[in-house]
Order: C-alpha cells, then structure tokens, then sequence
C-alpha cells in the first residue's frame, strides 16, 4: 500500500529532528503555562481568567499592530551579516533593530493610551478600576516590544542555546511571580502580576542578548529608522498577519464577553488555549527551520512541493494520534488543566480539535506566498481566515453556545484550507503528493470517531475503550508508515534491538 522512495528518508528525518529541537523547550514553556492556568483558575475561579483573557488579549492587539513583528522581520538581515563575518554590518543592524523596536514600543504603549478608554465598555464594561488598570498595563507594550527586538538578535546570529534556556526561564518565573500574586492578592493580583512577568522576561531576555552585544540604539533618528523601515518590509505580510489574527481574538473574546456572561471569554480561552497547545509545540518546528529552507527553492517548483508535501505528510503522521489522544482525553485534561467548573469548554474543545487537524496541511501551504514574496496573496489568504473565524465563532456560540463554537473554528479551518489548497494549485502549480491524501484519508475516519464517541457512547467503559482503540490504530498507521520512511526512526529501532541483545547474555 505505501510504496516509498529511500530518497526522501533524509527529508522526513531532518522534519523529525527539528519537531524535536525546537518543538522541546517550546512544549516545556506550554506545559508550565497549562499549570499556571490550573492554578490560576483554581485561585481566581472562571471570572478571574476571563479577566486576564480580556487584557492579555486587549495588550497583545497593540503590540502586534505597532510591534512590526521584529522577532520574525529583522531576523533575516542580522543573520546575512552573520553568515558573512561581518561583525560590523552585525552590530550596525543589530542597533537599527534595537532603535526601531524602542521606537514601536513607545508608540504602542501610547496608542494603547489613547484608544483604549474609547474601546473600554464594550471590552470591561462600565468598571473604572479595571479601565484604570488596563491603562496601567500599556508599558507592557514597551517591553514586548524590547523583548521582540533582542529575540531578533539572538535569532539572527544563531544563539539557539539561548533562546531555548530563555523559553524555559521565562516560563518558570511567569508561573512562579504570578502564583504568588494570586495567592496574596486574588483577584487584585492580576494586573501585577501581569506588569511584573512582562518586565521580568524583558529583563532576561537583556540578559542573554547583551552578553553578547552591548545596548546601543538611536530611537529618535530620522536615518537608522529609515534603515528600520526597510528591514520591517521583509516581514510586512507577517505583520499585517499577526495585526489581523490578533484583532480578530480580541474581537472575538470581546463579543462571546458581551453576547454571553462574565464567565464566557474565560471558557472560550480554557477551551482555545488546550485546542491549540499541541499542534503551537509541532508547528515550532515550521518557523525556525522550514520557513528558510523553503525560501531557498521557491523558484524551483519541484523542490518546492517536494519539501511542502514531507512537512505536511510528517505533520499528517505525527500529530494525528496526539490530537485524535488529546480529544479523547479532554474530559481529563480540561478540568485537570483548570477545574471542574470548565467542564463546559470540553465539548468546544473536542469538536475544535478538528480544525487542527485540517491545519496539519494548511499550514505548511500557508508558507508558499511569504517564500515567494507575494505579501498581497498572504495578506488576503490570512484577512478570509479571520473573517470566518470571527463570524462562525460568533455565530455559532449565539447557535448552539460552545458547541457552536467548536463548530466554528472547525468550520473555519476546513474552509480555510479548501481556499489556501485552491490558491497554492493554480497560482503556483502546488498539488498534494499521493501520499499526503493517502495519509490524510486514512486518518480522518478515526479522527471523526474519536469526537463521535463524546456525543454518542452510552457509557464511560465503553468509551474509554473505544477512545483507546482509535489512538492505538491512528499511532500503528504512523509507526508503520515513519518505520519506512526514515533512517533516523530505524535507527532507533536498531539501537534497541542492540540493548535486547545485550540484555540476553
């Protein structure tokens, strides 16, 4: 049934190793983050985290819009003078990325000054003191934004060390600061704690950057931000991407927040936050290591779609058993991860699972236009994603509550991909390999069984088993295929045999 090349065996296993790499300390960071929601929602209850969903969200829509997406845009020139051993031209960009995000930094922290009493009753409500502590917060647009600057830093010269040591750090401290907070202060301890992770990670971050390479930065002059403006062009699509997605959840948590309860946006993101935590940790990979590569051939139409489609088979292998796990296991997770009362979250969740599914193909695809230099197609392709997202959520939740919602970013995320997928075949000749439709074919019926088997099993035992079933048939199809496939997974099995053999002497 799978006849496979030997040829792409060194394709799946690079996919695999940087799944790895860059998806570990990632996936640690998730994991901290999940138990400082757990304890979050424990110490606050659900009202407690819409509350911080509601600011978290509200901070990170102006961030985005006057952040220029520095830790993704500036990468590539500090990286070229790098490559090339010109520590002057480093130094020189690594000063117009420090100016520029300084600069974006002030004007978002002011804008967020500006616009946010006008936005405030429709997000809060009529409550003065949380306006009051929103307003507080804008200087964490500043340091999101030094932040986003020195990432660019260590990302452009290849400190990969430290980014990973950063993440980890970084996790532990928000989980250690904002616990304490909670614990003392309640429900006031959320702007503090808020304030203080922010400017804690904005502090090592300098930390690990400026061993390296001294503050030097110019803000305010005219020639070193003209330089910034075209550094910021490289990544303009993501920019505007970033913008969009992020004024879309805002204007989704704002809306579930104004049409439902006090308790809605809270849910929503319990629900949001467990759906996207696995596939955010594999899709790591796809920005650090695939996006460059993909760059490098995008003139090369067959090398183009020939490493398109080995992201989307690997991603097809190894994320449909954890995500086909992870909707069985979500009447565990969910009020593990937070507590009983987000139980409602569960079915959302489980249904929305299916989106990350489809988004196991969309997402690599998504690259091609950014790889290409086509910012317009980008841009329109993200602008008819979060158009959907925020009309079918919505809808769907004013439908049939939270299982509407479920239904919504599923709805989404299929008709996303059926729009990318049309695009990337007749503008750029991109069509999906026999195998990734093999892949994909062979997965879905057990991904649906598996969200089937929550409305549909008349009893727990029954259910479990079935559950357990479904995985272990959805992981023997990827063990099957990935044992094939890659040198690196016989390897693997190579070094055990040898463990067995020594074992019997």
């Amino acid at each position: 049934m799978f006849k496979e090349s030997e040829d792409n065996s060194d394709g799946y296993s690079r996919v695999i190793k940087y799944l790895g790499v860059f998806g570990g300390a990632q996936g640690l960071s998730m994991l901290l983050n999940v138990v400082r929601n757990k304890i979050a929602s424990v110490l606050l209850g659900v009202s407690g985290l819409s509350i911080i969903a509601l600011f978290n969200r509200t901070i990170q829509m102006f961030s985005d819009c006057t952040g220029l997406s520095m830790s993704l845009s500036a990468v590539r020139g500090i990286s070229e003078a790098h490559e090339s051993g010109n520590d002057e031209k480093v130094l020189h960009n690594i000063k117009v990325v420090r100016s520029v995000s300084l600069f974006s930094g002030f004007a978002g922290m002011l804008l967020m000054l500006l616009i946010t009493p006008f936005i405030s009753g429709w997000v809060l409500g009529e409550s003065s003191y949380y306006l009051e502590r929103l307003l507080m917060l804008s200087p964490v647009v500043l340091f999101m934004a030094v932040t986003n600057g020195e990432m660019a830093v260590l990302r452009g010269t290849k400190q990969l060390s430290r980014i990973a040591l950063y993440t980890v750090v970084s996790a532990v401290m928000a989980l250690c600061v904002s616990v304490a907070l909670y614990m003392t202060m309640g429900l006031a301890g959320i702007f503090p704690s808020l304030f203080s992770v922010s400017f804690l990670q904005m502090c090592t971050m300098l930390y690990f950057s400026l061993r390296s390479y001294s503050y030097k930065a110019s803000p305010l002059s005219v020639n070193v931000l003209k330089e910034g403006v075209d550094i910021v062009k490289l990544g303009a699509g993501y920019i505007f991407a970033s913008m969009l997605t992020s004024c879309a959840l805002w204007l989704i948590y704002s809306l579930l927040s104004y049409i439902g309860d006090g308790e809605t946006a809270g849910l929503f993101n319990a629900g949001f936050v467990i759906m996207t935590l696995l596939p955010g940790v594999l899709f790591a990979a796809l920005d650090s290591e695939y996006y460059p590569r993909l760059s490098g051939v995008a003139s090369n139409v067959e090398v183009r779609n020939t490493i398109i489609n080995e992201q989307i088979e690997v991603q097809l292998l190894v994320q449909s058993p954890l995500l086909i796990a992870f909707v069985v296991a979500m009447p565990v997770i969910i009020p593990l991860f937070y507590e009983s009362s987000f139980a409602a979250a569960v079915p959302m969740a489980q249904i929305a699972m299916f989106g990350m599914f489809m988004r196991t193909m969309t997402y690599p695809i998504s690259f091609l236009p950014v790889s290409k230099n086509d910012t317009m197609t980008f841009v329109l392709l993200e602008s008819v994603y979060n158009i959907l997202l925020v009309v079918l959520v919505v809808s769907g939740y004013s439908i049939a509550g939270f299982i509407g919602v479920g239904a919504g970013i599923a709805l989404t995320h299929l008709l996303d991909f059926v729009v990318v997928a049309l695009v990337a075949r007749y503008k750029y000749k991109m069509c999906l390999s026999g195998n990734a439709v093999r892949y994909f074919v062979l997965q879905l019926p057990l991904f649906i069984v598996s969200v089937l088997l929550s409305f549909f099993s008349s009893s727990q035992n029954l259910y479990w088993l079935a559950g357990i079933v479904v995985v272990v048939l959805s992981l023997s199809v990827t063990i099957y295929v990935l044992a094939r496939r890659t040198l690196l997974f016989n390897r693997v099995i190579r070094f055990f045999n040898k463990i067995q053999k020594r074992l019997r002497r």
